[in-house]
């Protein structure tokens, strides 16, 4: 009798400890919510906020991502995602807004041209799948934030490169405006919110 409770004493033991690694892998790695669907937020990804993601930064979130799939029973297709070097287009050794935004792009386009969907973005009629434009497109500077002047700029741009290769223009007044992409008005728009944007349009 003495044995079998020490036996159920290690099993209880055992499932705390694998409990509080699950915990403890899951949501220490960030204050920000890492979400299990779409792209992650590049606040998540770094940890001491210090404005860029490390390797190691880059690994622990996607494994608590993984952790965090794998507890809801989810599908774990996002464990074939490209490597970190594979963001990491400067080869620097960290990814800036910028990379992850312009990484996050490629990868959804990539699903897009393999018959995931496609969706519209920047407006409607302005471009699908493998056509969507980066955060790249619109930060005409590369300082990883895009002001309304610059929006409107990039945009007018498109347009016009658009039009001039014969693409349909059915859908302009659809257009995307600068003010529901700034989701937090603060006159600029980031790397997250530009994602957001675009996978929100995929979704309708």
């Amino acid at each position: 009798m003495g044995c079998l409770s020490k036996h159920k004493l290690w099993r209880i033991k055992m499932k705390a400890s694998i409990i509080f690694f699950a915990f403890s892998l899951a949501v220490v790695v960030h204050a920000t919510e890492i979400p299990t669907r779409g792209p992650i937020p590049f606040e998540a990804y770094d940890q001491d906020a210090d404005g860029k993601i490390t390797e190691s930064e880059f690994s622990s979130v996607r494994s608590a991502r993984m952790a965090a799939k794998s507890s809801a029973g989810m599908p774990m297709r996002a464990s074939g995602q490209p490597s970190f070097s594979a963001f990491d287009r400067n080869g620097d050794g960290w990814l800036s807004p910028n990379e992850l935004a312009v990484g996050q792009q490629q990868m959804q386009q990539q699903r897009q041209a393999t018959g995931k969907g496609a969706g519209p973005g920047m407006g409607r009629g302005m471009g699908r799948g493998r056509n969507m434009p980066d955060f790249a497109d619109f930060d005409l500077n590369g300082d990883g934030r895009i002001p309304e002047d610059e929006f409107l700029e990039a945009q007018a741009k498109r347009i016009s490169e658009r039009s001039q290769s014969g693409y349909p223009m059915r859908n302009i007044g659809n257009i995307a405006v600068f003010a529901d992409i700034d989701t937090n008005h603060d006159n600029a728009i980031t790397p997250d919110e530009f994602s957001a944007h675009q996978l929100q349009h995929r979704r309708r």
